[in-house]
């Protein structure tokens, strides 16, 4: 069984007991026990790694995509996994979007360009938007994955024919269709959707008068099942396992025997109980095949305040709930002969008093908004200075069961005593995440929650004595939420609430560095924020020209000035907004225009820094066509956006089992754009080890201007590394002068001479190599010798040597 220590073993030492011997029917928590303390030495250690959530806002695109079930209410941008367009000029277009490998209730919403569209339906699979400018141009068909036949549109409408055919049935998969028909003044260009779906479909053990239940639920038979939002539920078939025609993909594959339907009952229950009109607690998960299952698991988890519990007997959760004392013991009932480990107060390093974050608000298209910081103004006196612990809750759909969970893992964080203790052999009754209480002359009486719990082996010192690991609880824990709220007066009617900043100005200054350089630089302030909703204000500014390099700044609610110099150039055109961070929906205030200032100095950093980006989006560009399915021409329909026009292809392929060599030319004329692009490409593999190259040569003239582009490309992959190298040349338009320039991204640059008297020019690791140069004019800040003990500051004139 998954998360369960060896049933016999030598655990000597492993609780901090010093000598323990031989333990027996070991049962530990596995998962949620001191939340905080984790987030803090995960944030200590910069731990990053790919969790599960209840929204995905980036689009995937391409074949290797990881299989996820959408359990509850989730926000999706989906798989982009087909396009198409045919008819007249192909003035009508068809995009498929998976949402999940397992089958969903239904469709709840859709947005637009970040509008949400007006949808009309008869029967839960055909929508069709019904005000706008898209009123008449735009529907959706849905599929809950339950279907047994391709859609017939997409087949009749495959374009050439036979790129959808009656095998691509997708069984098993939650898709929706998006069709759209050119409009000159109204859809003219692809608008970027997000949808909202109600996930699987779930079997409730609750349901299920065949083990005990009540209900027609059956384990197997998906007809049977209902929509849940009910975590404990969600992790019960996450642990038997998700699979759809014999196939489990998902999940632990665990044996029903191993999950006591008693105490998961139980657990499910205290979820479902209503707390302000809603239930309890209710979990908004994509749960991930390429996550771990203690990191899906706990994703769930978290949304309930649950601890799970790992035994021989199986494995069930307990809910973030007070829970009654099951026994009592004094200092007589310790072992006497055997050590006791006490700790009244954890390390300053694992405390908070202050626990903030945010939750994906449904109604502010799952954008993620912050629920009420929990803290303790007396802790914070105490601890002489705030520690802050930023816990999201990213499956979590409520701002009310967000509130309630951060107000029991800051609590838990604050409950601190930890023990481990030997009890006499009539404690064999306590068992993991039983309340207990320790009458202690010692220590004290404290109520603890047991962590794990083993019996000494017969063969031991102690036959049958009892071994504790325990954490100190309270039922006060779960019995309030965040700070008494300030006593504000609110006049009659409906109060006015701030959407911007009042007297909100930007300014360019000239700053000046520790180097003594000087800097362009921006100073913005504001009247002082007097709306108690507003938490805090976030800033994005731009270069005018390059709106899709963003940077960002958030600041508090208390704060009336800041100075910006990140990504700041010389007498350059900057575009500013901002968005109020409070518990309702805001949106962006409309963008000004601010020229910086001239500060004399060449902005060398910034401007290589941006350089950097620019280029590196290219590569990124080309990279994503390596080795996809998709043709040529419909690459360069969706890059460009093209949607209609007149096209012509041509093109040949040579493929055998493991290797494969690819033509294409296509050509596109249309009122966006002329475009020709040629691709050859080169695929060998082996196994798991994959060798892929492709040369790449595009023109593209449109009203803006010209770009032509010539590249190779490369990728090997062994195992699950890979690698990917190459260049590009091209000219440009920028801002409607013709520039050129040339790319490369490889690990090492080398220019030689081929001679055996002189040493190759050589840049790798982000550093220039040259053993002889010969230059007319340097333009410097600082030179300095490799040991620093010769420092040369051009900009202020001095030179220091040191010994």
């Amino acid at each position: 069984m998954p998360f369960i220590s060896a049933v016999v073993g030598a655990i000597g030492g492993a609780l901090g007991l010093g000598t323990i011997g031989l333990a027996i029917a070991k049962a530990v928590i596995g998962i949620g026990i001191s939340l905080v303390v984790a987030k803090i030495q995960a944030d200590r250690s910069k731990k990053s790694q790919k969790q599960a959530s209840g929204t995905q806002f980036e689009r995937e695109y391409g074949e290797n995509i990881s299989r996820k079930v959408a359990c509850g209410v989730v926000g999706i941008a989906g798989h982009d996994c087909y396009v198409n367009t045919y008819g007249e000029s192909n003035k009508f277009l068809e995009q498929v979007f998976v949402f999940s490998d397992f089958p969903c209730d239904g469709l709840s919403k859709i947005w637009a360009g970040g509008q949400q569209l007006q949808l009309s339906t008869a029967n839960g699979k055909n929508y069709s938007v019904v005000t706008g400018d898209y009123a008449g141009r735009m529907s959706f068909v849905f599929y809950d994955g339950t279907q047994t036949a391709a859609d017939a549109g997409l087949i009749g409408n495959s374009n050439p024919l036979g790129r959808w055919t009656a095998a691509h049935v997708g069984s098993g998969q939650c898709y929706l269709i998006a069709r759209l028909t050119y409009d000159q003044e109204k859809l003219s260009q692809f608008p970027d959707f997000f949808f909202e779906i109600r996930g699987a479909r779930l079997y409730d053990f609750r349901k299920d008068d065949t083990v005990g239940g009540s209900g027609p639920h059956r384990w197997g038979d998906y007809s049977t099942y209902q929509f849940s939002e009910n975590p404990v539920v969600v992790d019960y078939i996450y642990r038997r396992g998700f699979s759809w025609n014999n196939d489990l993909f998902l999940g632990m594959d665990m044996d029903a025997v191993d999950l006591p339907i008693d105490r998961y009952a139980v657990a499910a229950n205290i979820c479902d109980e209503n707390a302000g009109g809603e239930p309890r607690y209710r979990c908004s998960v994509l749960l991930d095949a390429d996550v771990d299952h203690g990191d899906n698991i706990e994703s769930i988890m978290v949304s309930c305040g649950g601890i799970v519990v790992d035994s021989v007997e199986g494995s069930w959760p307990i809910i973030g709930t007070e829970q009654p004392i099951v026994e009592t013991f004094t200092d007589d009932d310790l072992i006497v002969t055997e050590p006791v480990r006490f700790q009244k107060r954890r390390s300053m390093a694992d405390l908070t008093n202050s626990v903030s974050g945010t939750y994906p608000e449904p109604a502010n298209m799952w954008s993620p908004a912050g629920y009420d910081t929990q803290s303790n103004p007396t802790q914070v006196a105490l601890d002489r200075r705030t520690r802050d612990v930023q816990l999201n809750f990213p499956t979590v759909r409520s701002k009310r069961q967000a509130n309630q969970l951060a107000s029991i893992y800051y609590n838990e964080n604050r409950y601190e005593a930890t023990a481990d203790i030997v009890l006499r052999p009539r404690f064999q009754t306590i068992r993991v995440g039983d309340w207990v209480q320790w009458n202690s002359a010692r220590y004290g009486s404290i109520v603890f929650v047991v962590q794990s719990r083993s019996i000494r082996a017969l063969s031991s010192d102690g036959p049958r004595n009892v071994v504790l690991s325990l954490q100190e609880r309270s039922g006060e824990i779960y019995a309030s939420v965040g700070l008494i709220p300030p006593n504000v007066p609110i006049p009659n009617g409906e109060p006015v609430y701030l959407n911007a900043l009042q007297d909100w100005a930007v300014i360019a200054v000239i700053a000046t560095g520790a180097d003594g350089r000087t800097y362009p630089a921006f100073r913005m302030t504001w009247a002082p924020i007097d709306d108690v909703t507003v938490t805090g204000v976030v800033f994005e500014w731009w270069i005018k020209t390059e709106p899709a390099n963003k940077f960002t700044r958030q600041v508090d609610r208390q704060a009336a000035v800041t100075f910006i110099q990140e990504g700041i150039l010389n007498l350059t055109d900057y575009e500013f907004r901002h968005r109020l961070i409070a518990d309702r929906p805001t949106n962006w205030t409309v963008p000004i225009t601010v020229t910086s200032a001239d500060a004399g100095n060449a902005d060398i950093e910034v401007g290589l820094g941006n350089l950097r980006d620019d280029v590196m989006a290219v590569f990124t560009e080309l990279y994503a066509s390596l080795n996809r399915n998709e043709t040529l021409l419909a690459r360069l329909q969706q890059n460009l956006q093209i949607n209609g026009g007149v096209s012509q292809t041509i093109g040949r392929k040579l493929q055998q089992l493991g290797a494969s060599f690819t033509e294409e030319v296509a050509i596109i004329t249309s009122d966006i754009a002329n475009v020709v692009a040629v691709t050859e490409e080169l695929i060998a593999e082996f196994g798991n080890n994959l060798a892929n190259g492709k040369v790449a040569f595009q023109a593209v003239a449109a009203p803006a201007g010209v770009n032509v582009r010539y590249a190779i490309l490369l990728k090997a992959e062994i195992e699950d590394e890979f690698k990917e190298s190459g260049f590009f040349i091209e000219l440009y338009t920028d801002e409607g002068v013709i520039k050129s320039r040339t790319a490369f991204n490889v690990d090492q640059f080398v220019v030689t001479d081929g001679g055996d008297a002189s040493y190759p020019m050589v840049f790798e690791s982000g550093e220039l190599k040259l053993n002889i140069a010969n230059i007319g004019t340097v333009n410097a800040g600082i030179i300095q010798s490799p040991n620093g003990k010769m420092v040369i500051d051009v900009n202020n004139g001095t030179i220091v040597i040191s010994s």
